[in-house]
């Protein structure tokens, strides 16, 4: 049986996380474990959490739910990690990554594996952006191709080899910012392609449900690690940086 270990990190927003949950637990239909990680939620967010049950929330697909809280706001970059070093204990095949305020279009996760299995060098996301990408046909399997820049990291999956070559998320860019374009970019630098399913999903967590202090927290985090975003590409073409990045708890 193929099972895919998949983890979001919660912070606060707790309407978001539970309608994210409701619409999950009915469109993911393939078997996968469930990996949630909070970074010190003070809003009922942990108390929701705690209280998910396997079988009456989830259903037959999910092979498990396994929490994780921290006490402080790690960023998400630490909060991903910790869930990655979760899955490590599982083995399985397939990771995923998600964020708490997406919706997924029906079977979403069988399709990303199969795309996976017919062309192992790709990883393949939920499209969650403004724009639609051509379409591309490889080993009898159709996706969106995205021949430049990163998979979104709202809903991405990829092999546990890929994770392997290129290790986990980098913590350099603070609580939030560019964590997720460095790992797109490290994966293409070791031979990786990205796309999505035909189908796109529903980033819900924008526009009036993004707004206030969260809001203006991330977009200072991205202005501040832009600069260093584009450092670090140069260095990793140089040879002068490592692919890999590890991780450990004591970081």
């Amino acid at each position: 049986m193929i099972v895919t270990s998949l983890m979001f990190v919660a912070y606060n927003r707790l309407a978001l996380t539970q309608r994210m949950l409701n619409n999950f637990f009915k469109v993911t239909t393939s078997p996968y474990r469930l990996i949630i990680v909070d970074n010190g939620s003070t809003d009922g967010t942990t108390q929701y959490l705690s209280s998910l049950d396997k079988d009456k929330d989830a259903g037959p697909f999910c092979q498990g739910i396994y929490l994780k809280f921290n006490e402080k706001n790690m960023g998400i970059a630490t909060g991903r990690n910790q869930g990655l070093k979760i899955a490590a204990q599982f083995g399985d095949d397939y990771l995923g990554t998600l964020d708490n305020d997406i919706e997924l279009p029906a079977g979403w996760l069988e399709k990303c594996i199969d795309i996976i299995a017919a062309n192992p060098s790709y990883s393949i996301g939920v499209n969650m952006e403004d724009v639609t990408y051509p379409l591309k046909t490889l080993n009898g399997k159709t996706f969106q191709f995205k021949e430049l820049g990163n998979l979104g990291s709202a809903c991405m999956v990829f092999t546990r080899e890929l994770h392997r070559e290129i290790g986990y998320f980098t913590t350099e860019y603070q609580h939030y910012g560019e964590e997720d374009a460095n790992w797109g970019f490290r994966a293409r630098r070791m031979g990786y392609n990205l796309g999505y399913i035909k189908e796109p999903g529903v980033h819900f967590g924008i526009g009036e449900l993004d707004t206030g202090e969260y809001r203006a927290f991330k977009d200072e985090c991205r202005q501040k690690n832009l600069s260093k975003f584009q450092k670090d590409c140069y260095a990793y073409m140089q040879g002068m940086k490592p692919i890999f990045h590890s991780y450990s708890e004591k970081q």
